[in-house]
């Protein structure tokens, strides 16, 4: 049996943040995935950040994590969104070099010490021992599987068993055990959805007719200037228009979403084509957005046509768009479900209630987009290493991280729909801001041993007087918040036993006392988030719970 600290399942964005930071606390760290591809793998647009997303990787970034390093080195095309707004909005973006970030991945992991990377199929996982195809053995599991759970791809009539859709053009296995294992060890799954646009040849495209969208210059970086890194791609925007729509409204009872083909929830705020078309009928055209998908691909994504439709009705419809005329289609779009967990049966730590050691982080928990499960990795990460050897948890919350706001979201109220973040989840968003990322969790980070003392003072030479301009900005909106901070820590974060009971307190209902009895929150802060609470209910717990 070959021992480790820490296994993680699953090698794109979760598990290779997880399987660094738990090396770098010193955990020795196996990172198993089915193929080196796998790693870093953008099977979506591959960009990196956008409003509410950014703030997250400056987090990552400030405990030493890999996205922003790696989206530094790859980025071809970077533009600050909502530059003429204040600084807790502003956000930003870049287009990204699929293979230049595979590349910045490997390299980053390929000198962590503590990490070995193996190339194997899961088949058999004892959850409860942790034991990984009967010959790996950990003291902490971490499942980041991504849409590999009993994938299956629909695209109009096909559908097709897959986790994703390789650059080959040929379809991933899915993984058809983990889903059984987990249910048979109490897990309740829950079918989510998610999709992808056609993909283009650029020269077949006449950008001619279609709108420039420069990138900044100079630009901003996620996480330090990256001397190697000068690109700089072109990317364009056109529309939708009512011949587009007249089209899907004609051949909607031939949409999986729309004809019961497609069972699981997709995500609201990143609708398919034909969602937008049925939702908001008001509207006349829908921005596309022709983006390379590297600076040497002859594809190009274009960003806000993801379809579920059959090949026959796509080519209708995508040639009516302008620019898209003559367009040649390298591959169609498609939808794809998978298995979730329902995250209401994890701590803050993504650590299981119920199964010590196991933990969970990415799209297996309900939510969507690279930096969410980026995020939620450094997280599991961390924690995993820490229950292993024994040392202090990371532990995030909603007054000192955007990433906290994410988790404490999805282990509180769960989710029915892919959970994608926006700044606007976080009610203390003007101190959560990029700018200020290292100033809020750099010395949390050093002390857990997440990122090292260079590293951290040369990220805080870069960020820090940036952060001391918008602090002086904003100093009065700082001062009240970090007061109700204050007030919110020293109540709301009272830790609350996993074995209290509830039965019998007045002022709670029933129904109120099955949800807390079954969903357990942590702290005074995570029950008065749950559904039906109330303030009375609230003072009815701290009685109890300070004797």
């Amino acid at each position: 049996m070959n021992n480790f600290d820490v296994i993680v399942i699953g090698g794109g964005h979760a598990g290779t943040e997880a399987a660094a930071v738990a090396a770098r606390r010193g955990a020795k760290t196996l990172l198993l995935t089915m193929r080196e591809s796998d790693i870093g793998a953008m099977s979506c647009n591959p960009s990196i950040g956008g409003p509410g997303k950014s703030q997250m990787v400056a987090e990552i970034d400030a405990l030493g994590g890999v996205m922003g390093r790696a989206a530094d080195a790859a980025g071809i095309h970077f533009r600050m969104l909502n530059a003429s707004h204040g600084a807790a909005t502003r956000a930003l973006r870049a287009q990204i070099d699929r293979d230049l970030y595979h590349n910045a991945v490997m390299d980053i992991l390929n000198h962590t010490p503590n990490l070995t990377i193996i190339f194997e199929t899961v088949t058999d996982f004892d959850v409860y021992e942790k034991i990984v195809n009967n010959k790996y053995r950990a003291k902490s599991i971490i499942i980041t599987a991504g849409t590999f759970l009993r994938g299956l791809v629909t695209r109009g009539a096909e559908k097709i068993p897959s986790g994703r859709l390789m650059d080959n053009g040929q379809y991933q296995a899915p993984d058809m055990h983990i889903s059984d294992t987990l249910r048979a060890a109490g897990f309740e799954l829950m079918r989510l959805k998610t999709g992808t646009p056609a993909r283009l040849y650029r020269d077949s495209i006449d950008f001619s007719v279609c709108e420039p969208q420069p990138a900044d210059k100079p630009h901003e970086w996620f996480s330090a200037p990256c001397a190697a890194n000068d690109f700089d791609a072109q990317c364009f925007i056109t529309h939708t228009n009512e011949t587009t729509h007249q089209i899907i409204r004609e051949n909607i009872a031939h949409a999986p979403m729309y004809n019961g083909d497609i069972e699981g929830t997709g995500p609201r705020y990143c609708p398919s084509l034909e969602d937008k078309v049925m939702r908001f009928t008001t509207h006349s055209s829908h921005h596309v957005f022709l983006e390379p998908e590297g600076l040497d691909s002859d594809l190009i994504y274009p960003n806000g046509i993801s379809t579920s439709f059959g090949c026959d009705i796509q080519d209708k419809w995508i040639r009516t768009i302008p620019g898209l005329e003559n367009v040649r289609i390298a591959r169609y779009g498609y939808a794809i479900e998978y298995d979730a967990i329902d995250a209401r049966k994890l701590r803050a730590t993504l650590e299981s209630k119920d199964i010590l050691g196991l933990f969970f982080a990415g799209q297996v928990n309900g939510t969507s987009g690279y930096e969410e499960a980026a995020a939620q990795g450094i997280v599991a990460g961390a924690n995993a290493a820490a229950h292993a050897l024994d040392i202090a948890p990371l532990e995030l919350d909603r007054t000192n991280s955007m990433i906290g706001v994410l988790i404490d979201d999805i282990t509180t109220l769960g989710v029915d729909e892919p959970y994608r973040m926006f700044s606007s989840r976080a009610e203390y968003r003007l101190h959560l801001r990029a700018d200020n990322a290292v100033r809020r969790l750099g010395d949390m980070g050093e002390r857990l041993g997440l990122i090292s003392s260079t590293q951290l003072a040369q990220k805080r030479a870069l960020r820090d007087a940036g952060a001391d301009e918008n602090d002086r900005f904003y100093a009065g909106y700082i001062a009240r918040a970090q007061r109700e901070i204050e007030g919110v820590r020293r109540d709301m974060g009272l830790k609350i036993p996993g074995d209290f009971d509830y039965r019998g307190l007045p002022g709670l209902t029933n129904e109120l006392i099955e949800k807390l009895s079954a969903t357990r929150p942590e702290n005074i802060a995570a029950l008065s988030r749950i559904p039906g609470m109330t303030p009375a209910g609230i003072v009815v717990v701290l009685r109890r719970l300070r004797g």
